[in-house]
């Protein structure tokens, strides 16, 4: 694992997490852009303006990010400290940003909020692929210790010297398939956003269990609650996935069409 690149650069060191988010942002921006202008058919005034949405909005996703985490070590019983981020608090933060932008700034295009998140989230799935690629090169996010095959032993952080799952691999791979299915699987087109919900929900509710590090607790201060599950992000994750099913069911039923007037008419 590499926590650091190109350590001598100008005198300065570049975090692997770093480099991993910048390649991730990129591709959001690039695949977002792309999507927008050439599969909905916004002009390019109107791509460039929504890019300044979601410019504001990833802002937002990192302050959220730290504000959720701080939140939730504070309920645990710790100093309320931005020191640390968690995915689904800035994916929620910069989200709830993106979508006010859209409905309260640019009426206009409300009708089409939908096919914008729907264009939007593959990127977003891609850049958070990348995103745990560097969780794992900065050897943060792990998984609970193991003796099996599975695990490997980070040489540096918290769990140092420790053989533990490497959940973000485990995360990444699931992301880069679940990029695959949402770009290439035809079946869902223009559900793409409430595919997502209900998938990353079900999957990192799961993956919580496996995770090593430091999670917290929503109800931990409360007296006779189990400090470590459900963590934080299982409480987000099940919020994520009733969102999702809400969506797809919604998108599912579809407008309902008065059969006789369209005969008559």
């Amino acid at each position: 694992m590499y926590p650091y690149l190109l350590e001598d650069l100008f005198g300065k060191t570049i975090p692997s997490y770093s480099v991993m988010i910048s390649v991730g942002v990129f591709f959001l921006l690039s695949i977002a852009s792309v999507n927008w202008e050439k599969r909905d058919g916004f002009s390019h005034r109107d791509t460039n303006l929504l890019l300044l949405f979601l410019a504001i909005g990833l802002v937002a996703a990192l302050f959220s990010s730290y504000l959720f985490d701080a939140v939730f070590h504070y309920l645990n019983g710790e100093e309320f400290a931005f020191e640390s981020i968690t995915f689904i608090g800035g994916l929620i933060g910069g989200a709830v940003t993106f979508i006010g932008l859209i409905w309260f700034g640019w009426k206009s295009h409300r009708k089409d909020l939908q096919k914008i998140m729907n264009s939007l989230i593959p990127g977003v799935v891609l850049a958070h692929a990348f995103g745990r690629i560097g969780c794992f090169l900065a050897g943060c996010c792990y998984g609970i210790p193991t003796q099996s095959f599975l695990g490997i032993v980070f040489p540096f952080g918290e769990s140092a010297g420790v053989k533990v799952l490497p959940t973000q691999l485990y995360e990444s791979i699931f992301l880069f398939i679940l990029f695959f299915i949402l770009v290439k699987n035809q079946k869902i087109k223009g559900k793409e956003f409430s595919v997502y919900l209900i998938a990353y929900g079900a999957f990192r509710f799961v993956l919580e269990f496996f995770r090593g590090d430091n999670r917290g607790s929503l109800f931990s201060f409360i007296p006779g609650t189990y400090a470590d599950y459900p963590s934080p992000s299982q409480y987000l994750s099940l919020l994520l996935l009733g969102i999702g099913i809400f969506l797809f069911l919604k998108k599912a039923a579809g407008p309902k069409i008065n059969s006789q007037y369209s005969i008559n008419k």
